[in-house]
């Protein structure tokens, strides 16, 4: 990589808090910390910084509870930071920093709370993940089918995903079927799951597991010969999904993954996050959380790279409520707000990728699915 002759940043830092869920067995989210410092590096190394200050981050591990939050929000606060960066919180402590005139931007809202605190979220979150599944299956659009099987682990975040995925199914005409697992399985179990999903006769089935349980699931649906167009999570397109289940893949769409040949984008954040991480950059997996934070910080510099007023978290915060802001990873414009009942969200479309005999390769020729069509306000 040639060096940057963008100037060096100079001056005050620009002080960016984050908060991140760490350290916790079940809500344990290392990647977003990762990925954020990585990006940091590349901003203060090649982007110039923001607004040609440096990029300073102060990061505080929640532990998936309350307290830790309103803590980590309150030492924050007390740190006097520009804005504060929300990585995967449970319980965001909307109020101190609010109390404090802190804006706060989000990469995804978890809980129906969320969806209209005073923050900005960048990406979809479940509710438009499941709700874009749901229209890429049902539409006439897309796949059209009406007959899904969704195979799902017994779990308290799968059934918040549920909760978002089953009424977008109905409103789009769809008949389904959930089937519950163990949040892990042996190889038998997943065959299981698989053989009660295939009894339902389905033109289409959805998976809720992580990637463990997408090579369990992958296998088992190769190995009883079942080709009906299959879903999961962009976690499950990673190198290690991958690497263990070879062609099992063939078929599979993955949401929020674009697919087609590497990025120089890409390229860049395995190779700065590889930097943070101590590994070589063919180690780092371009997808899942990390390309998550990676985009979503790039995503709040390249809005206050296009400011026309005074760098300040503020400043910031008013261009994504504007509709001034453009997503890093597709420049798709990002309308915060234009969702009454979703003040917060600012993209409600994603793409997907699918797996075929020559790779990971964009779905639906590239379109942005939406999640509006199959939701009712």
């Amino acid at each position: 990589m040639p060096p940057s002759t963008t100037p060096a940043p100079s001056g005050e830092p620009f002080v960016i808090g984050v908060v991140n869920s760490e350290g916790n067995p079940g809500v344990d989210f290392p990647d977003f910390s990762i990925a954020f410092r990585a990006a940091a590096e590349y901003i203060n190394t090649e982007l110039g910084g923001f607004g040609g200050r440096p990029l300073e981050l102060i990061v505080c591990a929640t532990q998936a509870s309350p307290e830790s939050s309103q803590a980590c929000a309150q030492d924050l606060a007390a740190r006097g930071v520009d804005m504060a960066m929300i990585g995967l919180d449970l319980f965001v402590a909307y109020g101190t920093f609010e109390s404090a005139g802190i804006p706060v931007i989000g990469a995804v809202p978890v809980f129906a709370g969320d969806y209209s605190a005073n923050a900005v979220y960048i990406t979809a979150g479940n509710l438009v993940v499941q709700a874009a599944t749901a229209n890429a299956i049902v539409s006439e659009k897309y796949l059209g089918l009406k007959r899904v099987a969704i195979i799902a682990a017994d779990s308290a975040a799968t059934a918040d995903a549920l909760t978002y995925l089953e009424p977008a199914l109905r409103a789009g005409g769809a008949e389904f079927v959930t089937i519950k697992g163990g949040e892990t399985e042996s190889d038998a179990g997943y065959r299981s799951l698989m053989q009660q999903a295939a009894a339902f006769d389905p033109t289409a089935i959805i998976v809720f597991y992580s990637q463990a349980g997408c090579v369990g699931l992958m296998r088992a649906r190769a190995d009883l010969g079942i080709d009906v167009p299959s879903f999961a999570s962009t976690a499950c397109l990673g190198d290690t999904v991958i690497d263990a289940v070879g062609d099992a893949a063939v078929g599979w769409y993955f949401a929020g993954a674009s697919g087609g040949a590497e990025s120089d984008d890409s390229r860049n954040m395995r190779k700065y996050v590889a930097d943070v991480t101590g590994k070589r950059p063919d180690q780092i997996d371009r997808y899942g959380f990390t390309s998550l934070g990676w985009d979503q910080l790039l995503t709040i510099w390249k809005v206050a790279a296009n400011l026309d007023v005074a760098l300040s978290g503020d400043a910031i915060n008013e261009a994504f409520r504007s509709g001034r802001g453009r997503f890093w990873a597709s420049d798709a414009p990002l309308e915060c707000g234009s969702v009454p009942a979703l003040p917060s969200v600012c993209l409600f479309e994603i793409p997907f990728a699918r797996y075929t005999e020559r790779g990971i390769e964009p779905a639906f020729g590239g379109a942005q699915v939406s999640a509006l069509d199959v939701l009712e306000f």
